[in-house]
């Protein structure tokens, strides 16, 4: 999967700029796990089964916080992190394009936490709105899933995260 790092919360905001409304949107996907892998203890949850699908609890609580960050500037805010398998940024169905379309509508800025091909997605599904990357990708990473409550209760093996940073040729 693609590792990300989360961006500075100096750069989020100054790249926002004086945006009135913000829509914070997580990825559940490979964001999810890259937050899990950099702050979640050992054996927490990345994943919770809920009626709708899992939920991922790491991007959840970033995409909070982030929001809180918005709220103290006195922006209006929305958020939303979409359940997976279903619903990566990158590959989105014609069913969550019209969600993330009706959810970002009264909005003029969307945070996207996520690698460079969700934002690229989220920019194209919504040109008219400024697009801000919270995340980088930064890597490829592989690892166990470790399941406590089979198809309940998912987290990862930190003992075998495996990442490979990208690196640039000169």
């Amino acid at each position: 999967m693609i590792y990300s790092e989360l961006r500075s919360d100096f750069d989020i905001l100054h790249d926002a700029g004086a945006a009135q409304g913000v829509f914070v949107m997580g990825c559940p996907a490979c964001a999810n796990m890259s937050l899990y892998i950099q702050n979640s203890a050992e054996d927490s949850a990345t994943f919770v089964l809920t009626p709708t699908g899992y939920k991922a609890i790491s991007m959840n609580e970033e995409v909070e916080r982030l929001k809180q960050l918005f709220v103290k500037r006195g922006s209006d805010v929305g958020s939303w992190v979409g359940k997976y398998p279903l619903v990566g940024l990158c590959i989105l169905d014609e069913s969550a394009r019209e969600d993330v379309r009706k959810r970002c509508q009264d909005f003029d800025t969307v945070i996207t936490l996520c690698c460079e091909a969700g934002k690229t997605s989220i920019e194209g599904l919504l040109p008219e709105k400024k697009t801000v990357a919270g995340m980088n990708a930064k890597g490829i990473v592989n690892a166990k899933i470790k399941s406590k409550m089979k198809f309940f209760k998912y987290s990862i093996d930190k003992d075998s995260v495996n990442l490979t940073r990208f690196t640039l040729d000169s």
